[in-house]
C-alpha cells in the first residue's frame, strides 16, 4: 500500500515571500570593485615547452629582484608576485604597440620585424 503525496502545495496569502522595508538612514553598501582578473577574457595560446621554460626562468628573476628590492618594506605595500600571464601579456601589450612596424607572413618574419625595431 503506497499512499499518494502531492507534490503541489496550495499558496496562501501568508505563504508569498515577506518583504522587508529598510529604514532610509541605513547605509548603503557600494558593491565592492571587480578584481582585475575578472575583467580578463580567457585565451588559450599553444606554447613551445623552451618558451614556457624561458617564461618561468623570466618571472622567477623579476620575482627574486622585486623579493630583495622590497624587502624593508612592510608586507602590506609588497607588490604581488608576478606570474607567467602577466608576462604574457605584457609581451603581447608590446607586440601591439608596435604594429604598425610589423611585417612579415610567418612566425619568423613577424619575429624578424620586431628584432628591427629592438636595433
Amino acid at each position: 500500500m503506497s499512499k499518494h503525496v502531492s507534490l503541489r502545495k496550495a499558496i496562501t496569502k501568508n505563504d508569498a515571500p515577506q518583504t522587508t522595508s529598510v529604514p532610509a538612514t541605513a547605509p548603503s553598501t557600494a558593491p565592492s570593485p571587480t578584481p582585475a582578473y575578472e575583467e580578463l577574457v580567457r585565451k588559450e595560446a599553444r606554447l613551445r615547452s623552451e618558451q614556457i621554460e624561458e617564461i618561468a626562468r623570466l618571472r622567477r628573476r623579476l620575482n627574486s629582484a622585486r623579493n630583495a628590492a622590497e624587502k624593508p618594506l612592510p608586507s602590506e605595500q609588497r607588490s604581488p608576485s608576478l606570474q607567467d600571464h602577466v608576462i604574457t601579456r605584457a609581451a603581447i601589450t608590446y607586440l601591439l604597440e608596435n604594429a604598425d612596424a610589423i611585417d612579415g607572413w610567418t612566425e619568423e618574419g613577424i619575429l624578424e620585424s620586431l628584432r628591427r625595431l629592438k636595433g
